[in-house]
């Protein structure tokens, strides 16, 4: 069997010399890191980190760096971040001036370039003044009045406060002797409590000091020097000095809790400190020249470096092992004794580790892959399973190892019954062994791929692919345990005191307690992936995609542990020792200790809301806003400081108008638009909590106050229901005088009806004038006695039906124009016997006239005719003509022309007599007629007289043109 041993004892070498450092994030792969040489790091009173760097002032709020300068700044780097008492913040600068941030800008307070001579010179902050140690002298600057009071004369190198206590430390020359001396200032008391007499100046001098001891540090020709100073009594003792930093460069000094971190190039050691001894704990990132660390209200470390940058360790409990070193994987773990644990790989090699040190590495024969391993306490063996068909023991005292065949191959778990009885199970079947390391006795109990398998109370409990079976350890007799009546697949089992806890593939946890099986009544999140189970008393582990979780069964308490805790990877394979967790990586492994100090409390810094947009315009952060109608659409940025608070920050905001529930924000969401809100008055309120927190946080609730449109105002109401009103009644008031207006052109109407009426019958009682009856009366009697009936009947027919006419039409307003001309035509046939035959008159008619259709004004045309007759014809004695003329002219209308041959207008009036010098009264009423029918009626009819004249300038007649619209 010689052929298949191979013992490699393990050898202090570089190649397994692995880093152990606490689980830590480069800021750098976070945000972009401004700079990568840093000097200072300070947490504000809002949870602001503060950052000192080679470029200047950065300050961080979870998100992004910001710069802070000033323009008469005289050098980039700045140093020695202080706050104040009222949380503001003091730095100062290689040249000498000191700075303090006010109203998110960075403000000069002093330029004492004078007095610092170009050294970096410590300051101290009282209540009223700022206290600055140079290299010549004590100065204290009023905060007020600037005023500069020189306190102590002499070269200060170094300087440290605590309260308002000063430790300084001096230099005084006195010929060739330097006296190196460390002074008390208690405000203005001074107090010489330390003194080094050498001719040679001290090397690096530094004093530190904290509320239970002050420790002065320097350098002389061999190494480190440390002395503590007795607050109480002043006394000063020289230490002695760590091994460890006898030869470092310290940067710094600081106190975490019992514990003191001396900063240095080759990283930070930690050490406990107890009747003037320091007691070394370990070292941190020995390969970075720490300069600063600072604990956040997260309880998350920030440390600065000279040349890296700043990384951040959530949680220093948290051990990160990193195995690239062994050019394999890891492939299987088991749990030894007295916290060690053994690493099975896929070359074949067994690591074994005991508290995270590489103690020894044994190589199995051949290149192998370590598929499973079980230890068994009692025997001191170890059970290699392979994943092929092989299998090995290894006897842990003798470091034997002795191939088996196949007796373990492909494992997928092992439960010890007894002493003597092993169960182990692979992927086709369960299987029982008797005497598993020497001449074993095999049983197979099932044939089916094998998951899990637990021993409880003289039971074992199996998980196969196809449920899960409960066997009597006594018989091995067989029952399934099913769950709703279904068969269940189990992928992890362990049990704790009372119960057994079972994680399934479909129903989530589950428990088994007094041969019942129920839900686990542990509230763990949604859809949740369980990937294995480790129990030790009454704590159940329970590893996730999500992290590690730990149950106290009996307290009924759930913790976790998650990226933010620094465990940013799925939890898969994970051992339990006794004093701590070890998480198994292919690569890596974190070791956990099992102390409540792993568990942190997280908090959630205060949100802030960072600004307010409105109409896409950044306005001034208030609490009220009273805007226009038009100004609705609002934005709303806010944030919540804090290491990647973006990524473990959840916000919930609500508009109490809006919601009836709070509303969640997207992850890594920092602002809430409103696109376009009504009128009205709306509280925006915003709450953030950390995801590991208990309690949410809340922002100072803003209220936007949206006024109505003018449109919605009760003024515009009022205008408009006046105006509604004032149209109303003027449009009743309107319809009142149309009503009024049309009243009176009816009575106009009528009263110019009843005129037109009266001035027809003038026309007919001039035109039935006793002149023309008697004529016509006398012309019938003379027909009478001249025996000529015919023409006296002829005659009388004719004079009756002009009297008829005359009757009829006198009674109508308009008639034809036919019925015009028709009496017309009657009457000058009944004139042309009165004239002897001596007339000859002609009536001639456009063909284009509708005579039947054209309506004119009754009797219009005739007092024209009778005055043609009367006035013209009548005094002329021979060759009496007259014509009469209808025809239609442009625009539609109708022309009446009357002319006669007579002897004028002129030579009419001459033959007048006296009482006869006006007018015709039927030419007035006719007149009167043009005008009622122009101005009431709307009718534009004209009437033309013009007289004729011959080429010798002799009256030949008289034309009267009528002219009236066609309708």
């Amino acid at each position: 069997m010689s052929r298949f041993i191979y013992y490699i004892l393990f050898l202090i070498s570089i190649c397994f010399v692995q880093a152990q450092n606490p689980v830590f994030v480069p800021m750098a792969n976070v945000s972009k890191l401004p700079d990568v040489e840093f000097y200072d790091v300070l947490e504000d009173q809002q949870n602001y980190i503060w950052l000192a760097a080679d470029k200047g002032l950065y300050r961080y709020d979870g998100k992004i760096y910001k710069k802070f300068s000033h323009p008469k700044q005289k050098a980039n780097s700045l140093f020695q971040l202080k706050l104040d008492a009222n949380g503001t913040l003091w730095c100062n600068n290689i040249y000498g001036q000191i700075f303090y941030v006010e109203n998110n800008s960075l403000k000069l307070f002093h330029d004492a370039s004078k007095l610092v001579v170009g050294q970096l010179a410590p300051f101290s902050i009282q209540e009223n003044y700022i206290r600055l140690f140079t290299v010549t002298g004590i100065y204290d600057i009023d905060i007020v009045t600037k005023k500069i009071t020189k306190f102590f004369d002499g070269m200060c190198i170094s300087n440290s406060t605590i309260n308002t206590t000063n430790y300084t430390f001096t230099i005084n020359n006195e010929g060739d002797v330097k006296r190196h001396r460390i002074y008390k200032f208690d405000k203005n008391k001074s107090s010489k409590i330390f003194e080094i007499i050498s001719s040679d100046n001290i090397q690096s001098p530094r004093l530190f000091a904290f509320n239970k001891a002050v420790f002065f540090t320097h350098k002389n020709k061999n190494n480190n020097v440390i002395y503590s100073i007795n607050k109480a009594n002043n006394l000063v003792t020289q230490l002695k000095t760590p091994t460890q930093i006898e030869n470092e460069i310290i940067y710094s000094l600081l106190n975490f809790k019992d514990t003191y971190w001396f900063l240095t190039s080759s990283g930070a050691f930690i050490y406990k400190f107890k009747n003037d001894v320091f007691t070394f704990k370990e070292q941190l990132f020995n390969n970075e020249s720490i300069t600063d660390v600072q604990e956040d209200f997260n309880k998350n470390y920030w440390f600065t470096t000279l040349d890296n940058g700043v990384f951040v360790s959530p949680n220093l409990k948290i051990r990160h092992t990193n195995l690239d070193a062994i050019n394999a994987k890891v492939t299987a773990a088991t749990a030894l004794q007295n916290n060690q644990f053994v690493l099975g790989t896929n070359n074949g090699k067994l690591l074994f580790y005991k508290q995270n040190i590489l103690k020894k590495t044994l190589k199995l024969p051949g290149k192998k892959i370590v598929g499973k391993l079980y230890f068994d306490a009692q025997k001191q063996l170890l059970i290699v399973s392979i994943n092929a068909s092989e299998s090995f023991i290894v006897n842990l005292k003798t470091d034997k190892i002795t191939d088996v065949n196949n007796r373990f191959s492909v494992a997928k778990t092992f439960s010890k019954i007894d002493n003597n009885t092993l169960f182990y199970g692979n992927y086709r079947q369960g299987i029982l062994y008797k005497n598993p390391f020497g001449e074993f006795q095999k049983n197979s109990i099932k044939d089916s791929r094998v998951k899990a398998s637990v021993v409880y109370n003289n039971s074992l409990f199996v998980s196969y692919i196809d449920g899960l079976f409960k066997y009597n350890t006594v018989t091995y007799s067989s029952e399934e345990i099913t769950y709703n009546a279904n068969s269940l697949l189990v992928n992890a089992m362990a049990n704790t005191t009372k119960t057994i806890w079972l994680a399934t593939q479909h129903n989530g946890l589950l428990k088994y307690e007094s041969d019942t099986l129920k839900p686990s009544g542990i509230k763990l999140p949604n859809n949740l992936q369980i990937n294995a189970i480790q129990s030790q008393g009454d704590i159940l582990w329970l590893s996730t995609d999500s992290g590690l979780f730990q149950y106290h069964t009996q307290a009924h308490q759930l913790k976790f542990l998650n990226a933010q805790d620094g465990l940013n990877t799925a939890v898969n394979d994970f051992l339990v020792l006794e004093d701590q967790i070890v998480i198994i990586q292919p690569k890596a492994f974190y070791t956990l200790p099992k102390s409540q100090e792993l568990f942190k409390t997280f908090k959630t810094a205060k949100v802030r809301v960072e600004a307010v947009t409105i109409n896409d315009r950044d306005t001034l952060v208030t609490n009220n806003y009273k805007l226009p109608y038009n100004f609705n659409k609002i934005g709303v940025k806010f944030n919540v400081n804090g290491f990647q608070s973006n990524q473990h920050v959840n916000y919930q905001y609500r508009v109490k108008q809006i919601d009836t529930s709070w509303q969640n924000v997207p992850l890594n969401t920092h602002f809430i638009n409103f696109n376009s809100l009504s009128s009205g008055t709306y509280t925006f309120e915003i709450k953030a909590k950390n995801v590991s927190a208990k309690k949410a946080v809340f922002a100072t609730p803003i209220t936007f106050e949206i006024a109505k449109p003018f449109w919605e105002t009760y003024w515009f109401y009022s205008i408009i229901l006046i105006s509604i009103v004032t149209l109303i009644w003027l449009y009743f008031r309107w319809r009142l005088q149309q009503k009024e207006a049309q009243r009176n052109a009816e009575i106009d109407k009528i009263l110019v009806d009843k005129k037109i009426t009266n001035l027809r019958l003038e026309n007919l009682r001039s035109q039935m004038n006793p002149h023309f009856i008697f004529n016509a009366l006398n012309s019938i009697q003379d027909y009478i006695i001249s025996n000529e009936k015919e023409l006296a009947s002829s005659y009388l027919v004719k004079f009756s039906r002009l009297i008829r006419m005359y009757l009829d039409y006198s009674q109508q307003n308009e008639i034809s124009l036919e019925e015009e001309l028709n009496a017309l035509k009657l009457y000058l046939e009944l004139e042309k016997v009165r004239f002897e035959d001596e007339l000859e008159y002609k009536i001639t008619i456009d063909n284009q006239l509708k005579t039947k259709l054209i309506k004119v004004p009754s009797l219009f045309i005739q007092p024209y005719v009778e005055n043609a007759l009367k006035h013209g014809l009548l005094h002329k004695l021979k060759d009496r003509k007259l014509n009469i003329e209808a025809k239609i002219i442009e625009q539609n209308k109708l022309q009446i022309t009357v002319e006669d041959n007579g002897i004028g207008r002129e030579q009419s009036e001459k033959l007048k007599r006296p009482n006869q010098q006006h007018k015709p009264f039927a030419t007035k009423a006719n007149l009167e007629r043009v005008h009622l029918y122009k101005n009431k009626l709307k009718r534009d009819i004209t009437i033309a007289t013009n007289d004729l004249y011959n080429e010798n300038n002799v009256a030949t007649g008289t034309k009267v043109v009528i002219t009236m619209p066609i309708h």
